[in-house]
């Protein structure tokens, strides 16, 4: 394939702003994480490190959101330049049809579609499994804790804990006293881990507490409980079944419908990659001598309304997860081939056009039964 100046200048277009997108994206979805992050591992030790290897191991899930966002406005913002700027009109007169100048454009979203099933498919679940490693060494206590000896330790949602020492030789706390809001109890030893969600698990160790009116002493060779958001259980919460780690060669042959359901959710991504130089293409150019930016926020609110779909299929349960897959691909074609038809026969900007026509018509209406001043 021969790359003319006409190529080159729409690369060049699409690919300043696709890499600012998915820049801009990636660092917004950090910071926004980072609270979360250093509210989880307040009390570990080694904080630094955690939350750089925890960033590390999110960067796949946030690059593949940035990718998919990036595409779209890589190729609607080329577009819209193109048109604003009067020089689609010409390219047009010159008899150069849609798929000679969207040439560049489609390349690019064709090879992005490469990177989201990479990264869907193997990547993410590289990330996802040295995230679930860092955190269960967080967990068994590993980079041990934020923890002062000798005073009381707020460990959140109206618990606290104190200990006299820590044998570092066993890993374990000496004389402890735990306290869940409506019961104390003190233990000889015990132990002390914190999960990635912030959740805790304390285990005493030949210890007491009072119990009921009479003021019993109840005493316990072992005794561990589950702090979590909903209060104090000595149950142990159920293990969710984390499919993020496994890759999509391996879910998407498993005989659990819901590993398929996760890995047809992750062909999706690829799909809306390689869908999205057709929404832009119906959206984002705007009418005949108008800026108006309706149709490429239509076309994101579209985008976003097809991401979350995604979650539909990936969290499927009591249904056929390729059949419910296949009717959401279908749908997202059916739109963009409306959209498509809808173009083809208003013109340009078909999407802008309507809304301000109705705009104006309300803004009528607004008038004309406004109250007149006497």
């Amino acid at each position: 394939m021969r790359i003319g100046r006409l190529d080159r200048y729409l690369l060049g277009l699409s690919l300043g702003t696709l890499g600012a997108v998915i820049g801009v994206l990636m660092s917004l979805m950090v910071l926004e994480n980072i609270p979360r992050l250093v509210e989880v591992t307040r009390l570990s030790g080694e904080r630094g490190y955690i939350l750089g290897q925890t960033i590390l191991g999110l960067l796949p899930e946030y690059a593949g959101i940035g990718m998919v966002v990036g595409l779209y406005f890589a190729v609607a913002m080329a577009i819209r330049k193109l048109s604003t700027r009067g020089e689609l009109a010409v390219i047009e007169a010159t008899g150069t049809a849609p798929a000679r100048w969207m040439r560049m454009p489609l390349l690019l979203s064709a090879l992005g579609a490469l990177f989201v099933f990479a990264n869907q498919g193997w990547l993410l679940p590289a990330g996802e499994k040295r995230f679930d490693e860092i955190y269960q060494k967080m967990e068994r206590g590993e980079f041990g804790y934020r923890l002062a000896s000798g005073e009381f330790t707020d460990l959140g949602s109206g618990f606290s804990l104190y200990f006299d020492s820590v044998d570092k030789h066993k890993g374990m706390l000496a004389g402890l006293i735990f306290v869940d809001g409506e019961n104390v109890y003190n233990a000889a030893s015990g132990t002390l881990s914190l999960s990635r969600e912030g959740e805790g698990k304390i285990t005493l160790i030949n210890g007491q507490t009072i119990v009921g009116a009479d003021n019993g002493v109840l005493k316990f060779s072992a005794m561990t409980f589950y702090l979590t958001a909903d209060g104090v259980t000595t149950t142990p919460p159920a293990e969710p079944q984390n499919y993020k780690k496994i890759p999509i060669d391996q879910l998407i042959f498993a005989d659990d419908p819901g590993a398929r359901a996760v890995a047809y959710g992750r062909l999706l991504w690829v799909a809306l990659a390689l869908a999205s130089p057709a929404l832009a293409y119906a959206l984002a150019r705007p009418p005949m001598r108008s800026s108006s930016p309706i149709g490429l926020i239509a076309g994101l609110a579209l985008l976003v309304s097809f991401l979350k779909s995604i979650t539909l299929v990936e969290t499927a349960s009591g249904t056929d997860p390729a059949a419910l897959a296949l009717l959401v691909l279908a749908g997202w074609l059916l739109v963009v081939a409306l959209l498509l038809w809808w173009q083809h026969r208003a013109g340009a900007g078909a999407l802008d056009q309507a809304v301000m026509k109705i705009g104006k018509q309300a803004a009528r209406l607004a008038r004309r039964f406004a109250p007149k001043d006497a």
